[in-house]
């Protein structure tokens, strides 16, 4: 193929253009379009690959966030337990507490690192997938407008070849 910027010259024949460069240049369309299509068929995967991922991350998310509140649950209870046990309160909930808030730190870090990273993820396969959107918009545009030009060309062809048929038929009138 000459190039998406490059409007393919078709060649006349006796009542119009030659059959066989037409049939090239629709052959040639038509394996463009069938490389688009591929091309959206796979972004489409890629995309649906990314939701599932984002589906499972969120899951695990959920996981976590269910996992620091029976964190925050089991703090409740050892909270009112102490209140309950007069001899051993104090000790019991420094204990607790020491437990529970490292528990809950280290719960905090990796859910915040998750989320973090599941953010970064998304964006980054978000980013990826505009780009081949942006990539095959700009493929598909200037494959139109190639098309459009060669018509244009074709009608004023037509048009010119219909005059000059009109015109010498007028002066063999004459």
């Amino acid at each position: 193929m000459d190039g998406p910027d490059r409007a393919k010259k078709l060649p006349t024949a006796f009542h119009g253009y030659a059959r066989q460069p037409v049939d090239s240049l629709l052959q040639e369309v038509e394996e463009s379009y069938r490389t688009l299509i591929a091309e959206r068929d796979e972004l489409r995967a890629n995309l649906a690959v990314a939701d599932e991922r984002l589906s499972m991350l969120t899951s695990e998310v959920d996981r976590h966030v269910a996992q620091e509140r029976a964190v925050a649950d089991a703090l409740i209870e050892a909270e009112r337990r102490k209140m309950e046990a007069e001899q051993d309160a104090e000790g019991i909930r420094r204990a607790a507490e020491v437990k529970a808030d490292a528990i809950l730190g280290d719960a905090q870090t990796r859910a915040d690192r998750l989320v973090e990273e599941t953010q970064q993820s998304l964006e980054e396969r978000s980013f990826q997938a505009e780009n081949l959107l942006d990539d095959a918009r700009v493929k598909l545009g200037s494959l139109v407008r190639d098309l459009l030009e060669q018509l244009g060309t074709v009608a004023r062809e037509e048009d010119s070849a219909a005059a000059d048929s009109e015109s010498g038929a007028d002066m063999t009138a004459t």
